[in-house]
Parts: C-alpha cells; structure tokens; sequence
C-alpha cells in the first residue's frame, strides 16, 4: 500500500485553504449557472478569469505548501529519533561544563579581554567560590 502524501495533521494544516477554495468555487458554478453578462463575451471571460486563476493558483499553492510541511514533519520526526539517543548521553557533559563555575582566574581574564569590568555582575573572588 504507497504511504499518503499528506498525513492528518498536515490537511488540519491546509484547512485555512479550503474555505476561500469553496468561497471561489462556488462563484464559479454560481456565474456559469446565472451568467449575468451574456451578451458581452469579453466581460464573462474576464469575470471567469478573475475567479479561475486565483482558484488554480491558491489550489497549487495549498499542495505545495503541504508538501513542504509534511517533508518538515518528516525531517523533524527523523532528526528527533536520531537525536534520542545522543541527547541523553550529551547531557551529562553540558552539566559537569556548567558545574565548575567561574573562578577569580577567568573574571580576572574577563575584565583584562573587555576593557573594563561589568558594572552589573559582581566579581567573583577565591572565597566566594568555596
């Protein structure tokens, strides 16, 4: 059985277009049905084009624009089963980088690398970081 293009979340995604796709749609039939301006030929033409080609238009565009969103669910789906397992050894890493602090040696490298010392945070000295 092929795999649908489009999964639920995805045509919930596209559903904002659909409404202004019937909106046009039912002006179409509504104009071919009535056809309000039958003796001028140029007139329905141009009615007609100006209610197909935004129709044609909005249509393509809404099948684009989900494709692009269900390749993106796809990518994000893949990037998260991929990301699963190095999240949870990565992260013991990134605690014990945080873990050490800031000692007087790096403020100290801080203050001589910018010029002058932040105003907002305080120096830390030997005693403060034990």
């Amino acid at each position: 059985m092929a795999e649908r293009t489009f999964d639920r979340e995805t045509l919930l995604d596209l559903t904002v277009n659909v409404i202004p796709l019937g909106i046009i749609l039912f002006f179409v039939v509504l104009f071919l049905v009535i056809r309000p301006w039958e003796q001028n030929l140029v007139l329905t033409v141009v009615s007609m084009a100006l209610l197909v080609v935004p129709f044609v238009a909005l249509a393509l565009l809404t099948y684009l624009s989900g494709r692009v969103i269900a390749s993106a669910e796809q990518a994000d789906a893949s990037a998260t089963d991929e990301d699963s397992g190095t999240l949870e050894s990565g992260s013991k890493g990134a605690t014990s980088d945080l873990s050490e602090g800031v000692t007087a040696e790096t403020a100290d490298e801080n203050r001589n690398e910018g010029g002058e010392a932040d105003d907002l945070e305080p120096a830390v000295t030997e005693a403060d970081s034990n």
